[in-house]
């Protein structure tokens, strides 16, 4: 039986080794015996499975690259597909419940603010803490980015999708249990304060390992609109749970929400693990560095890989390090602002608060930074990351401020049609937003230095958003909160514009993770003519 490190022989390479003599290579022998001329695809897909998932994974990624040549690709490629769809369905789902998990904190912000602080506080000083508790879980997120990084640069990006997934299902369903402050004082508010940063260890691995787990498997003149699909499934997660926190708020008076109705939205976050499960049943099928790999590099077999800390910390990769930290600013500030803050705020901090607050928000979110998110992903295949990103940018520093203003109205149709608006001009940056930081890196420290960056950024800005636009409302007026996106706007073109090295021209390439299998030197005249694989 052959090893993993065994080369993939293809029909042509056959017949190339059987003149070549290959009889003193007990690999070769085997697969001369396996692979004889004319035999059909069935026989060749089950030969195929019993060489490992690994290896059927490699002749699919040369199958993506160039024409089915050999009857042999065409059986691999069939025998892996329906397996294929549904690891990338259990992603998906995992991607939307984990950010349903993870918003569904802000849509009760000011139900928890009331449960776990003391009461009687003066002015929204208990919602604030509550956002305080919410930009907390923002500060582990660099911490859980780093961590899953680099599990997912070493040992496989599902592995590390599916460890975040895991780390967020459990700690949600934990808050759904915890006490209140009026049972057990401030050890109610540390226990969840713990289970917040666990929540944000989680989300500071699993987009990304999703983001580029999805992109590396796709042709790059496709990476916007494929990366756009990634982050639209995140968007839908908070727009579920923009959905249900309406439903529950819809279905109980105030004293029950505090009571016990904010607890079901986590209690339910449990659902999030079946995703995990399907994915950790599959995980030795990673085609990423697993541990035989490395210990087959070990061994002389292919070059030692570069630790992916020391990677993304030389000296070439500071700027583009930087930058993706600046730029995600926007993104980060402005969709918590927009989607998750912004349903509190029409409802408890203007002066006229919104009809079916929540019901506008869950609409204005669908049709834009969920629905809009594939064609501006499209956009920027076409157009280039950086001039639909600049659009964006550009429109959110301009208009802001004013939407802010029309949402604060109290006007039903006017606040959605405003959260819309500001809703696009978001999805024309954090759209091609995902690409762009695939871009940036190298694949061999990739994923830790597009984790660390991006949730860098969430750190500074993302988190602690909300608090401090509702420290403005009080202290400065219902309005101000706009002038957080100008701010951060121009902060982030300066990442993408100054910061940022130039985008590689037009003929380069970029490097995309394809472990190829090891083949049999040839001659000359019988090696088999393959695309270059770029």
């Amino acid at each position: 039986m052959p090893s993993e490190t065994d080369p993939l022989i293809n029909t042509t390479s056959l017949k190339a080794e059987s003149a070549t003599g290959g009889k003193n290579d007990p690999h070769t022998a085997w697969h001369l015996k396996t692979y004889t001329a004319g035999e059909d695809a069935s026989r060749l897909a089950a030969a195929a499975k019993e060489m490992g998932l690994n290896r059927i994974r490699a002749a699919r990624a040369q199958v993506r690259r160039r024409q089915l040549l050999t009857t042999l690709e065409r059986a691999v490629f069939e025998e892996t597909k329906e397996h294929n769809v549904w690891e990338t369905v259990a992603g998906v789902a995992g991607n939307i419940l984990e950010w349903y998990d993870f918003a569904v904190f802000g849509y009760f912000g000011d139900i928890i603010g009331e449960v776990f602080f003391p009461p009687n506080q003066s002015g929204h000083a208990a919602t604030m803490e509550s956002f305080a508790v919410f930009g907390g879980a923002f500060l582990a997120r660099p911490l859980g980015g780093l961590l899953l990084g680099y599990l997912g640069d070493v040992y496989g990006r599902k592995k590390a999708l599916t460890v975040s997934i895991f780390l967020m299902a459990f700690p949600t369903f934990a808050m759904g249990c915890l006490p209140s402050y009026e049972q057990v004082g401030y050890t109610s508010t540390i226990l969840l304060i713990i289970i917040r940063l666990l929540q944000g260890m989680s989300v500071g691995g699993q987009l990304m390992s999703s983001l580029i787990f999805t992109l590396e498997s796709v042709p790059h003149e496709q990476w916007g609109l494929y990366g756009s699909f990634v982050w639209a499934t995140g968007n839908l997660g908070v727009l579920l749970g923009s959905i249900v926190g309406y439903a529950i708020r819809s279905s109980f008076n105030h004293e029950e929400l505090v009571k016990y109705g904010w607890r079901i939205p986590f209690l339910s976050g449990i659902v999030v693990s079946i995703a995990g499960f399907y994915l950790r049943s599959s995980e030795d099928n990673d085609e990423k560095n697993d541990g035989r790999k490395e210990k087959d590099n070990k061994q002389g077999d292919c070059p030692q890989k570069q630790n992916p800390i020391h990677a993304m910390l030389a000296t070439e990769n500071l700027r583009p390090l930087v930058a993706s930290a600046m730029v995600p600013m926007l993104w980060s500030s402005g969709f918590y602002l927009s989607f998750v803050w912004m349903a509190v705020y029409m409802t408890d901090l203007v002066d006229n608060p919104v009809p079916h607050a929540l019901a506008v928000n869950s609409m204005a979110l669908l049709g834009s930074v969920v629905l809009f998110f594939p064609i501006a992903g499209w956009l920027s295949d076409k157009y280039g990351r950086r001039t639909i990103m600049s659009i964006g940018g550009a429109s959110i520093a301009l208009l802001a401020p004013f939407l802010i203003e029309a949402i604060g109205k109290g006007d039903p149709w006017l606040s959605f049609w405003s959260q819309m608006f500001l809703g696009i001009c978001l999805s024309f940056w954090g759209s091609p937003m995902g690409a762009w930081l695939v871009e940036s890196f190298e694949p061999e420290a990739r994923l830790t230095s597009v984790a660390t960056g991006y949730n860098t950024a969430h750190a500074i800005v993302g988190g602690s958003t909300p608090a401090v636009a509702t420290f403005l409302v009080d202290a400065v007026g219902p309005t101000s909160p706009g002038w957080i996106y100008v701010i951060i706007s121009l902060i982030a073109m300066a990442g993408l514009w100054v910061v940022a090295p130039p985008p590689p021209s037009a003929s380069s390439s970029v490097a995309v993770v394809m472990p190829m299998p090891a083949t049999k030197e040839l001659d000359p005249e019988q090696q088999p003519e393959r695309e270059p694989l770029v």
